[in-house]
Order: structure tokens, then sequence, then C-alpha cells
């Protein structure tokens, strides 16, 4: 007899020993004997089955939980992949493996699974906890795209190696920067936004409320999705075109007051005034502004004389700096006429800009011709000294310069250096000057390269002149 069932066959004879002495003490019948061993048979038939269902289920639940141990186990060593120190095996012998008896073989599978519960909820949480970032910051930035869709991926069944973690963290970093960036835009445009609003003078009702709230503190709560930072910039922006527009407008306006005030000679005290009070570009700054340009022009045309003689004095300026000839000016009749009106001063002011625009494509070109005339001042101040004989001679108690030789020895050498140099970039851009106006470049009424070659003519006569006397 098997050992382990000896304790309850030995009971049951002893039992039934007992029994079956009794019956005979007491005489019972076979038929009564029979009778009641089969309903004693019964009722320890009913304990004993009753115990196997009990140790049965014991069983099962004891694998099931071996089962469910192994999945978990296997559930975690596949997402710790780079945890090498675990046999995946099921097969006899594996770690894996369930086989009686049972409560070995949960001890063994319950201790693998302590051993690796630690490391994988670290990174099982860390995982959720990289999932949860990146969701909140894709949320945050809806249309900044997340690299490798990571969020399609479900860390239950993603992979917890530490590349896999670092690739996660890396991500989250990335879109934590992005979310940063984002936050430094909205707060910079609503500032901005804000500083505009006060610069322009605008109205409580058309002021964001919203942005009013939240630009110092709590930036993030005015969106930071693409259409957010494009609705916030497109409102900048307006607002910027308005404050451009008006900068010029005030500017002009501005510019033409001031003018006028010079030369109507206004009050300092009330320029003062008006000054401090119109301050900025808020529109009944620039109406101010404007209603006294209107008061000036009205003044103006009481003194109209004052600006046309001004507006003349100018164009002799520009007929001077571009060499014209007396024939040239004539040609401007409004300037040689006693008529001092609103049309008079406005040829005056178109003539001047046509002037100034002129002077302008030319200045290279008159640059160069006012180096030449300078050379040529240089030569006649050369000769004139030199044909000074007292220059060699001492004069009363004084004494003669000796310095005075040297002077002209290398003034002599400068323009023997420069003038080659002068000629030769003059002529080449009056060339070129000519070429594209296809007209003659006038000097004072003459066209400026004949006196060029006029001069240079009379140079070479002058020096074979000058070497025929010598010899």
């Amino acid at each position: 007899m098997d050992r382990r069932g000896s304790y309850i066959s030995s009971q049951l004879i002893v039992i039934n020993d007992k029994l079956q002495l009794l019956y005979d003490e007491i005489g019972i019948s076979e038929d009564e004997r029979n009778t009641r061993e089969r309903n004693l048979y019964s009722a320890v038939s009913h304990a004993l089955e009753q115990q196997v269902e009990e140790v049965t289920a014991e069983k099962e639940s004891l694998y099931r939980r071996c089962l469910d141990l192994r999945e978990q186990l296997t559930t975690m060593v596949a997402a710790l992949q780079d945890v090498q120190d675990f046999d995946m095996s099921c097969e006899s012998g594996g770690d894996l493996e369930i086989k009686p008896p049972f409560i070995a073989a949960f001890d063994r599978l319950n201790q693998k699974h302590e051993n690796l519960k630690g490391l994988y909820s670290q990174r099982y949480q860390k995982a959720h906890e990289l999932f949860e970032n990146l969701r909140t910051l894709s949320s945050a930035m809806e249309g900044f795209a997340v690299q490798h869709n990571l969020l399609a991926l479900n860390p239950d069944t993603l992979s917890l190696t530490n590349s896999n973690v670092a690739a996660l963290e890396a991500e989250v970093l990335r879109l934590s920067k992005e979310y940063d960036r984002r936050i430094r835009i909205v707060q910079e445009a609503a500032n901005q936004i804000v500083t505009l609003w006060a610069q322009l003078g605008t109205s409580q009702h058309s002021i964001d409320r919203d942005i009013l709230a939240c630009y110092k503190d709590k930036p993030e709560l005015l969106g930071l999705t693409n259409p957010h930072l494009e609705k916030l910039n497109a409102k900048k922006k307006v607002l910027q075109e308005e404050k451009d527009s008006r900068l010029r407008r005030l500017s002009a306006t501005k510019s033409a007051v001031q003018h006028l005030w010079t030369k109507l000679s206004e009050d300092e005290a009330f320029i003062k005034a008006f000054d401090r009070a119109n301050r900025g570009i808020a529109l009944p700054v620039i109406e101010a502004y404007e209603q006294e340009l209107a008061r000036l022009n009205e003044k103006k045309r009481d003194h109209m004389h004052i600006f046309i003689e001004d507006a003349r004095q100018t164009l002799q300026k520009l007929w001077d700096s571009l060499y014209f000839s007396e024939d040239e000016m004539l040609e401007f009749t409004p300037a040689w006429t006693d008529i001092f009106t609103d049309a008079s001063l406005a040829a005056h002011e178109s003539e001047i800009a046509r002037l100034e625009q002129l002077l302008h494509e030319r200045k290279p070109t008159l640059a160069l011709i006012d180096a030449y005339r300078e050379l040529q001042q240089d030569i006649v101040d050369l000769e004139q000294s030199q044909q000074d004989a007292s220059r060699l001679m001492s004069r009363g108690r004084g004494r003669h310069d000796p310095s005075r030789l040297l002077r002209e020895e290398q003034m002599r050498k400068r323009i023997a250096k420069r003038k080659p140099k002068i000629m030769s970039d003059l002529t080449a851009a009056l060339h070129k000057w000519e070429k594209e106006n296809d007209r003659p470049f006038m000097v004072n009424g003459e066209r400026f390269l004949d006196v060029l070659r006029e001069e240079e003519v009379a140079a070479k006569v002058s020096t074979l002149s000058s070497r025929w006397l010598d010899q």
C-alpha cells in the first residue's frame, strides 16, 4: 500500500474491527449489519469524494496561478529584451516549465517574477509617463508631428528595452523644446500686441481680453497649435501695419509742420507746448498735427514769398553744383518772375526734386570734375608761386622762406602724379555718361570733353614751346 494512503486505510481497518466486535456483542443480524455498513460506507465515501473535489480545485487553482505567473513572466521578459538572465523555454527542464509538484513550480516561477517585477515596473511606469507626456504635448501643439508614430503604440505591448525608453525620452525632450519655443513665440507675440494696443491708443472694446489676461504668466492658455500661432501673428501683423501706416502719416505731417514752424518763425513756447501735448502715434495726435499743418498752410499763403525765395536759393545751389550755364538757369522761368502763388511754389519744389535727382545721377562724374578743377587750381597756384621772384630773396630784416622751394617741388610732384589718373578717369566717365544718355555732358554751357581736349592741346603746345625756348 502507498504510504501516503496508509493512515486512512489503517484507521478504517481499526474502526471496522471495532464495529464488527460491537455488532457481535450486540448480536445484530447479518442483514442489519450489511445495511448499517452500506450507510456508513456511503457517508465515508461522500466525505472522501468531497475532499477529493476540494484538493482537485486546489491543484487547478495552483496550476492557473502558475500559468498566470508564466504569462506575466513571458510578457516581462519579452518587454525586457536586453535582460539576458532568464530561460524562456517551456520545454522539459526550462525555467518556465509547469509540472508537478505544482507548489515547487509556483515557488520557482514566483521567485523569477519577483526578480523581474522591480525592473519591469520601473520601466513600465516610466514608459507610461513618457507616453502621457507625448500625448499631452502633441495635443497642446496639434499639427506638430511626433516622430516614428510613437503615439500609435501601446505601452502595454511596447518593448521596454533601454534603447526604446531612451527613444521615448528623446522624443519627449524634442517636443518639450518645441513646446517651450512656442510658449516664447506666443508670449513675445502677445507682448508685442499689448504694446501695439498701447501705442495705437486702442479702445477698450477692441482689445482681446484673453490676451490681456494671459500674456504675462499664462501664455499657454492662448493656444500653441499652428492655427493659434497663425491667428496671433495675423493680429500682430495687422496692428504693426497700422502702426507703420500711422508712422508714415505722422512723419510726413510732422516734417511739414516743423519746416513751416521754422519758416514762419513760430513761437518757441507754443512749439514746445504742442510737442509735449502730442506724443506718440494715437489718432488724436496725428489729427492734431494735421490740423496744425492746415493752420500753417493757411498762414503760409500769407507769406508765400518767403517760401519761394527760399526755394530759389536752393535752386541756385543746385545749379552751381550741376555747373549749369545761364541759359540753362533761365529755362526755368518761374524763378525769374514776381508771381508768388501756390502754383509757383509747387513748380519750384518740383524743379528742385528734378535737379536733386539729376545731381544724384551725375554725382560720380561731378566728383571727378571737382577733382579736376581743384587740380587745375593747384597748377595755377604753382605757376603764380614760381613767377614770384621775391620767393628767393630776403625781405627787409626778415629772411626768405627756405621751405617754400621744397613745398613747390612737392606740389609739382603731386600734380604730376595725380593729373594722368584724374584725366583718364574723367575722360572715361564722360564718354560713358554721353553714351548712356545720348547727349553731351555740359559744364557751364560747354561740352566738357571738348574743354578737356582744348586744355590738353594747349598744355602740349606750351610744353613744346618751353622745350624750344630751352634749346
